[in-house]
């Protein structure tokens, strides 16, 4: 009579080896996930339109300023997201956001207002950008097939030989500190001969024809995007995380200390944070503009957060008086 005892035992003995071996790779690769850097969140705004024109040399320019700024942060965003390197803000939430802040495009290219949109789009940094110079040349070489001095008429086809050169300088603003961490810049140039081109249509050489019609500027401003994110994207790895900065109102608040707060978990609120509870003071304003240079608010106390949702938060009070409606909440500020 055969024993099967000992087979059977190896063989249980090897399949609960294989699972130990199975679960350690899964904690271990658990852990390697959890481990992984988190990728860094960038808003890249409208690029600011302040080329200086050098060697312009075409009918079509001599009385039009190309406007790039648009459709060159375009460029940059997808590049970023192509690469896959950072995450990138959807413009949407940025439209949304400048329309309820009404940010002017001058307040857009300060660093301090640039940071003040990144925090509330929950990015680690913003990237602002010029287009600092754009150079064009275009040559008439001859009609195809007949010229200016032909007897037969003039064909609608001309050669022209076209130089475009674009600067785009960038610069990364921290979001916790309004600080300019770095500062890119990218060229990009292109000179072709014989470009053969219909003379009863401009687009080619106008810029409004971007991303379409006009070859020799894409191809400059490909080269300007690929050179400026070379430069761009080890300083945007570098970036610091966003340090959430809480600046909420007491929504409701009851004899118990129950305060419910209009800030939750998308601003950053998390159960243990520790809020200071102020009432609001008396506003000075600029008198040349009417903006808040300064508001003296009272401190009453702090609130220790309980529970948190992504809109809203409950906190528990302990001040000098009871907290009220419309009461300000903010981080503790940290100690130097």
């Amino acid at each position: 009579m055969v024993r099967p005892t000992k087979s059977v035992n190896a063989r249980v003995g090897i399949g609960w080896m294989g699972m130990e071996c199975f679960l350690a790779l899964a904690v271990a690769s658990i852990g390697a996930w959890a481990q992984a850097p988190q990728k860094k969140i960038v808003a890249v705004l409208d690029f600011a339109n302040a080329a200086v024109q050098g060697g312009i040399n075409s009918p079509d320019l001599k009385t039009t300023t190309p406007d790039l700024g648009k459709a060159v942060s375009q460029l940059l965003v997808s590049k970023l997201v192509q690469d896959g390197t950072v995450s990138v803000v959807e413009r949407s939430a940025i439209d949304k956001v400048l329309a309820e802040q009404n940010f002017s495009n001058s307040d857009r290219a300060d660093p301090g207002t640039a940071a003040k949109l990144g925090r509330l789009l929950g990015a680690d940094g913003v990237v602002l950008g010029t287009i600092s110079r754009y150079d064009y040349d275009e040559k008439w070489k001859g009609n195809v097939g007949g010229g200016r001095n032909s007897r037969s008429a003039p064909s609608p086809m001309a050669k022209y030989d076209i130089k475009a050169k674009i600067t785009i300088s960038t610069r990364l603003v921290s979001t916790n500190t309004a600080d300019v961490l770095s500062v890119s810049e990218g060229v990009g140039e292109t000179d072709r001969k014989n470009v053969v081109m219909d003379v009863r249509d401009t687009s080619g050489r106008v810029l409004q024809g971007v991303g379409q019609n006009s070859p020799v500027l894409n191809e400059s401003l490909d080269k300007a995007i690929a050179q400026l994110t070379t430069q761009l994207e080890p300083e945007l790895a570098k970036l610091p995380p966003r340090v959430p900065v809480i600046d909420g109102l007491v929504a409701d608040a009851n004899e118990s200390g129950r305060l419910v707060l209009n800030v939750g978990a998308r601003d950053g609120v998390k159960v243990g944070d520790r809020l200071q509870v102020l009432r609001p003071g008396k506003e000075i304003q600029d008198p040349a503009n009417g903006k808040v240079l300064e508001r003296n608010d009272r401190l009453l106390g702090e609130a220790v957060v309980t529970t948190v949702s992504d809109i809203s938060a409950i906190a528990q009070y302990h001040g000098t008086d009871p907290a009220q409606v419309r009461d300000v909440v903010k981080s503790v500020p940290k100690e130097p």
